[in-house]
């Protein structure tokens, strides 16, 4: 199965609609499913400049994943991005995500100039804590019940990354 990596677009609204609401992928979100195209839509236009959103999509072009990050708007904090990674069912497990948070770090790390990423995952998410700590990242707490899923309350793993460019302090 192949597929590539872009930068995501406005026309990609369709496509985000139908990624988000995915059961296995909005069920790992803090997000409702059954969101519009043209919500989509609006929310793609007004993509601020501190934020690199990509996409990897199959041989026919549809969109299967999603990953991006945003560089946190305050002074003193622009040294720091929030990340996420949403992958359709039917292309986890098969390197998508793998190759669009490789991605995410070549741009963090290379172009950026970024020094700590972070992101939060559903502790029952195991697959993609996994792929989180084998680039690096690394548990720094809980946050207990905040995500409502499947009717019941359920924690998030704190998750984050340090990098130093070379020459860096440490």
């Amino acid at each position: 199965m192949s597929f590539h990596i872009r930068r995501i677009e406005p026309e990609d609204a369709a496509a985000m609609a139908r990624l988000q609401s995915a059961p296995g992928v909005v069920r790992h979100t803090s997000q409702q499913p059954y969101q519009s195209a043209a919500d989509w839509q609006q929310k793609l236009q007004q993509l601020s400049s501190s934020c690199h959103w990509l996409v990897a999509c199959d041989a026919a072009g549809e969109v299967i994943a999603s990953a991006g990050l945003n560089i946190l708007p305050q002074a003193r904090c622009r040294h720091v991005a929030d990340i996420f990674l949403l992958v359709r069912d039917e292309w986890q497990g098969k390197g998508v995500g793998r190759a669009l948070l490789q991605a995410l770090l070549e741009l963090s790390d290379n172009w950026l100039g970024l020094i700590r990423l972070q992101l939060m995952a559903q502790r029952d998410n195991q697959r993609a804590i996994a792929l989180y700590e084998r680039f690096g990242f690394q548990h720094e707490g809980v946050v207990r019940q905040d995500i409502l899923q499947d009717g019941c309350y359920v924690d998030s793993v704190v998750m984050a990354r340090l990098h130093w460019p070379a020459g860096g302090l440490a």
